[in-house]
């Protein structure tokens, strides 16, 4: 059984879990949650970093997920839908086409 590992980045709920992919490297499938909603996901359509161990594809999955959230939380001046969109793309994820997803975007400009 694959592990699971999270954490919590700012207040958004990041999961990953990884699996062996047919060469013998590990890819972590991510989650991106807020207040229990669905932001992002992993997107399995980009090419991925592979690692060697599971435990090094779950330690990228959570570092990349924190990354993008701390992107989003500390570039205030540029929250747009698209905007948030774009970023999510340079990290391999799919920001959720969601009005949840949207909802969140929009409670991080009222903070």
């Amino acid at each position: 059984m694959d592990r699971t590992e999270s954490m919590t980045c700012d207040g958004f709920q990041i999961t990953a879990q990884s699996r062996e992919n047919e060469r013998g490297g590990w890819i972590a499938q991510v989650e991106i949650r807020h207040d229990g909603r669905l932001f992002a996901t992993c997107n399995p359509d980009t090419v991925q970093p592979e690692w060697l161990t599971e435990e090094e594809a779950n330690r990228d999955g959570l570092e990349r997920g924190c990354k993008l959230v701390n992107h989003i939380r500390q570039n205030r001046e540029d929250r747009s839908w698209v905007a948030i969109r774009e970023h999510a793309e340079r990290w391999f994820f799919r920001v959720e086409s969601s009005r949840e997803a949207e909802q969140i975007v929009r409670d991080l400009g009222a903070h």
